[in-house]
């Protein structure tokens, strides 16, 4: 009797002997499974990875191969005060390279109407406009090469420093300024425009005069825009 219960008990533990290995051997093999996915999922990420680095190092390889800088000033013409006619004229000078960027209006020697985003058109009284745009961390988008290239900068972060008196009140700042972001727009030998963008809680004053996107250009009169490849500048330059 106590052999047939001894047997019994013996059969009882190899079974559980038995079924926990069968049981190991199934999480090992899970576990095993599924590091092997996560080595595939890991491999591709890697792949993707220096993919993008090799496709990086090529857009910065042929960046490096142009030249993009410029600065002098564009004219723009703002209705007068009479009869609305673009007559007031507006000097508003700039400087860009492939990481900085400044917009300056130091004045208006005439009363001019403003269009403004919220607030209708408003009179701006003379010798009180001013606005300072500024960026020091442009970086390039697009180049496309033509007769007259195109670069397109972007940055993330600006100040803007706008005032402008109307109606005797002061709107703005000349030593407060508020964020912005920005795209330049650079054409070799013919055009430059800053566009700033203003979110309306973080820039309300110039959100107010301007809106969510404002583009400043004009005809340009003085100073020069080059976006050119850096051998045929150097062939350009004086021997």
């Amino acid at each position: 009797m106590t052999n047939i219960q001894s047997d019994k008990q013996n059969r009882r533990d190899f079974i559980k002997y038995v079924g926990g290995a069968a049981v190991g051997l199934g999480i090992g093999g899970l576990g095993f499974i599924n590091s092997n996915s996560n080595l595939s999922a890991e491999k591709e990420i890697s792949s993707k990875l220096q993919t993008d680095v090799a496709n990086l190092n090529d857009r910065l390889e042929y960046l490096q191969r142009w030249a993009t800088f410029g600065g002098g000033s564009n004219i723009k013409n703002m209705p007068n005060t009479v009869d609305k006619q673009p007559t007031v004229r507006i000097d508003e000078t700039f400087y860009f390279d492939q990481k900085n960027a400044i917009c300056r209006v130091d004045n208006n020697p005439e009363a001019f109407i403003m269009p403004t985003y919220q607030m209708g058109e408003i009179e701006i009284e003379k010798n009180t406009f001013f606005m300072l745009m500024s960026t020091t961390s442009l970086h390039v988008k697009s180049i496309e090469e033509s007769e007259n290239s195109t670069c397109i900068l972007e940055s993330d972060v600006g100040d803007c420093f706008t005032e402008a008196s109307a109606g005797g009140n002061i709107y703005g700042s000349r030593i407060k300024p508020e964020p912005f972001t920005s795209e330049i727009v650079a054409v070799d030998g013919k055009a430059f425009s800053y566009t700033a963008y203003f979110d309306e809680n973080e820039a309300p004053i110039n959100y107010a005069i301007f809106g969510p996107k404002f583009t400043f250009t004009g005809e340009l009169t003085t100073g020069s825009v080059t976006v050119k490849k850096l051998e045929k500048l150097a062939k350009s330059l004086p021997k």
